[in-house]
């Protein structure tokens, strides 16, 4: 039996994904028939550097069906170094159903290392991960669709002084790797959501960190057709104002056809990275009693986005810039074609300069911002797939 993934557009972008391959059962299944898989289309920054394939080699003995974390961490070990394709069915809770019981037990049972030259892919219309935290760092060449991701709980935050409580674990970190296409996605605070944070020592319990964090040099990564939601600090683009050494000239990152819903802020922040952002729709309420919206962009050391035909949908917001989000001066921002609050906008005058001093270098479809909503409703999101 093959899996065959197609999606296209109805708003004449055309996104031709096909990922055929035999069905293992379950993982380590054996020996199966040839695969015939054929290589995916990424769009934006991670078409360029070679483009980005993931496990589209992948012989038939490394093509996996996963059901529980065990057969997950098997199909991520075997086989060293080849090309694979591992399929995931239904929600898999990372932790095992035990659980963590300190810092350091989530530390080393949570985190799932994603070998290069892998796709992983949901099959069902909910498969996706609980409990833990996907982690693409130093590889390359890793596609991962079609999955729903919870929001991991720190059991064990740390204390700042001055800065209260801070959680450590992120749904999805990409780290030192190069060429990852995420595509189809839903990052979401779950069943866990912000207002059941205790407080401690006068400070609220934060045990939730990001829900995707692009960092240390990463460089020609695709985020496209995800949403996310019900989160406060959610995609963070480079480590740190003073990691100019290792992120400065890479962090090349493309946002396309996403969803930000129910986020307080950094969708994302920005420091040294060079962000294409567009077709995109921001949805909040700036007065909220949860996840009240705070900031859109966050433009951070050295940051820059180039913004086209996104929508900003935010309720009870002072300022058009009030989604702008300016932390240092030598940032930049140009946008165009985008709707605020059903009205022709951009937010370029917000931004300490417009000059991003760099071009797009991939062919890419903007749609008209009015029709981006009704659309990424129907489109977005792990499930959507046809499979």
């Amino acid at each position: 039996m093959k899996l065959k993934a197609v999606y296209k557009s109805s708003l004449g972008l055309a996104i031709s994904a096909v990922l055929a391959g035999v069905i293992a059962t379950p993982a380590m299944a054996g020996s199966l028939a040839s695969n015939t898989a054929l290589e995916p289309a990424s769009i934006g920054f991670a078409t360029q550097n070679g483009g980005t394939t993931g496990g589209a080699k992948a012989s038939s003995k490394n093509i996996y069906t996963v059901k529980n974390i065990s057969q997950f961490k098997s199909a991520l070990k075997a086989n060293k170094g080849q090309p694979r394709i591992i399929q995931v069915k239904g929600i898999i809770d990372v932790s095992g159903g035990k659980a963590y019981s300190s810092f350091n037990d989530q530390k080393k049972r949570s985190q799932l290392y994603i070998p290069s030259n892998t796709t992983i892919i949901g099959i069902t219309s909910n498969s996706g991960f609980k409990k833990g935290s996907l982690i693409i760092k130093s590889v390359s060449n890793v596609i991962v669709r079609n999955l729903y991701v919870e929001s991991p709980v720190d059991v064990a935050p740390h204390f700042e002084k001055g800065d209260g409580w801070n959680a450590e674990w992120d749904g999805m970190n990409i780290i030192k790797s190069k060429n990852v296409w995420v595509d189809h996605m839903t990052f979401d605070d779950g069943s866990f959501t912000d207002s059941q944070y205790k407080t401690k020592n006068g400070w609220p319990y934060v045990q939730h960190d990001g829900e995707l964090d692009i960092k240390h040099g990463s460089d020609f990564v695709t985020v496209s057709y995800s949403i996310f939601k019900n989160h406060n600090k959610t995609m963070l683009i480079g480590h740190s104002a003073s990691n100019s050494k290792e992120d400065k000239g890479h962090l090349r990152i493309t946002l396309a056809d996403n969803m930000f819903h129910k986020i307080e802020q950094r969708t994302p922040r920005v420091r040294f990275g060079k962000v294409h952002s567009y077709n995109n729709v921001f949805k909040g309420n700036a007065k909220a009693n949860e996840y009240a919206f705070k900031a859109g962009y966050g433009l951070g050391q050295q940051g820059s986005i180039r913004s086209e035909n996104n929508v900003y949908g935010i309720t009870k917001l002072k300022t058009l810039c009030k989604f702008v989000d300016v932390k240092k001066n030598n940032s930049s921002l140009v946008d165009s074609g985008s709707l605020y609050n059903g009205k022709t906008v951009s937010l370029s005058k917000c931004a300490p300069s417009s000059n991003v001093g760099w071009s797009v270098p991939y062919s890419y479809t903007l749609h008209k911002a009015k029709n981006m909503e009704a659309y990424l409703k129907k489109h977005a999101g792990n499930g959507k797939l046809s499979l």
